[in-house]
């Protein structure tokens, strides 16, 4: 033990900024929202002094530039704003989970790195899944009269803390919690649905490249929890989402690793199809026959259309937004549609009532350039290509759930994002890639990728 502990306090000593990096990757996600955050801040200060300290600046490169300049057009939409207060706390929410994306793309500056990162990730979401198991399980054995409600797992895990915090604080912070969907260590289940989609096809490419036997199975075990964290959401959209992806990763992947997907493809559709059953009434529910899916369904769809018939009625909202954060949002879709709803439930809808026209299309550029930085990316060999269609696969989960539900509502679901950011930076530099400057650029180099999947998988 004390061989450990003195081993550990070398290697901190050697790169205190890179382990305090590992250290808030994984406890980002399991720590409370209002404690989180400090722990990013103190990692950055430590990495800001020792490069400092070594004669380094901080590089945010392209991708991050197109993100700041997204960011700052939020901050300035304050100026508009009738929620001034939120607009700023967003915006400024926004520039601090960035840090975590400026310290990916410095510190993560190997190969090796980069996959210490990605290990963290699924780590942590395994330790979620692994908790929001225990709820789902321990409130299904109470519901049935099989264990008393003494012995159900906190859901969420800082119920109790969360509503002492939120009670002292001077301003009203609105959360949605249910007994019977799990939320691990965040306040929903959405919310945790949107770390465990990101974690999902990283698990996988660690279990399709893992090296021995020993850690194969290690990885199949943590994409097997991931699964069961996402069924354990009982969120719909999430579990067709995992679904799409996995058959996506299958299909591409299908010549080299077609054997080990079939099997995750089957062991996946096991733990998560019951979900849907179950969201969809026909298991598990008392009343044979009845769900509130087809209510939930239509509830969308009138958010959906209420935003939009909002947004192309009013051209001031239509260019440049009613300001940053969903307050305004939820304001007018209650005072003109009588929805009691907290933002659009889908992200482009959101970002286009709170920034306008301007605001989406600088955010479609900054996803434009995240994809070129990985179709760029020279995918020679069958692990390269595995990690850089992986990523994307992750980015695209993100993304798909982010058309059903408001993906960047809380601190825990803003820096995903700064983190597959700033992943997809840290391979772009550490991997031979072709430079890409005009469209035609990206087109050859995609192009190349396809013809390269095809070479590889013959």
């Amino acid at each position: 033990m004390k061989s450990l502990v003195t081993k550990a306090r070398t290697r901190y000593r050697a790169n205190p900024a890179w382990c305090w990096l590992l250290a808030t990757v994984f406890l980002f996600p399991i720590l409370p929202e209002y404690i989180s955050p400090f722990v990013l801040f103190a990692g950055f200060i430590v990495f800001k002094r020792q490069w400092s300290r070594e004669g380094r600046l901080a590089k945010v490169g392209s991708l991050g530039k197109l993100e700041m300049v997204f960011m700052a057009f939020a901050l300035l939409s304050t100026l508009w704003s009738d929620t001034k207060l939120e607009t700023v706390a967003m915006a400024l929410l926004w520039w601090g989970m960035f840090l975590i994306q400026v310290m990916i793309f410095n510190l993560a500056n190997t190969k090796q790195k980069i996959n210490a990162v990605l290990k963290t990730i699924v780590a942590g979401a395994a330790v979620n899944s692994a908790v929001a198991a225990v709820q789902i399980i321990t409130y299904l054995l109470y519901k049935y009269n099989v264990i008393s409600q003494s012995l159900v797992l906190s859901n969420p895990f800082y119920r109790a803390i969360d509503k002492a915090v939120y009670t002292w604080l001077p301003f009203k912070i609105r959360t949605n919690t249910f007994d019977d969907r799990a939320s691990g260590f965040f306040s929903n289940p959405n919310l945790l649905a949107t770390y465990l989609l990101l974690a999902f096809p990283i698990s996988i490419y660690l279990f399709l490249n893992a090296k021995t036997k020993k850690s194969k199975c290690v990885y199949l075990f943590t994409n097997l929890l991931i699964s069961g964290g996402i069924s354990s959401t009982l969120s719909r959209s999430a579990c067709l989402i995992v679904l799409i992806g996995w058959l996506f990763m299958f299909i591409v992947l299908i010549r080299r690793h077609g054997k080990e997907l079939f099997g995750i493809g089957v062991s996946t559709c096991l733990i998560v199809v019951p979900s849907l059953l179950t969201r969809y009434g026909l298991i598990l529910n008392p009343d044979s026959g009845s769900s509130d899916a087809p209510q939930s369904t239509s509830a969308h769809l009138k958010i959906w259309g209420s935003a939009f018939d909002y947004i192309i009625h009013h051209i001031s909202t239509f260019i440049y937004g009613l300001g940053f954060g969903c307050e305004s949002t939820g304001a007018y879709l209650l005072a003109s549609y009588q929805l009691d709803k907290p933002h659009a439930h889908n992200f482009i809808l959101e970002f286009w009532s709170e920034l306008g026209i301007i605001g989406v299309a600088l955010f479609v550029a900054v996803i434009a350039c995240a994809v070129g930085k990985i179709f760029e990316i020279n995918a020679n060999n069958g692990k390269k290509f595995d990690l850089i269609f992986c990523i994307f696969a992750s980015l695209v989960l993100l993304l798909l759930f982010g058309m059903t539900d408001f993906i960047f509502n809380s601190p825990k679901q803003i820096i995903l994002f700064m983190m597959s950011m700033g992943i997809i930076q840290a391979i772009s530099q550490c991997y031979d890639k072709t430079l890409i400057k005009s469209t035609g650029d990206f087109i050859k180099a995609t192009s190349h990728d396809l013809k390269q999947m095809v070479e590889l998988e013959k």
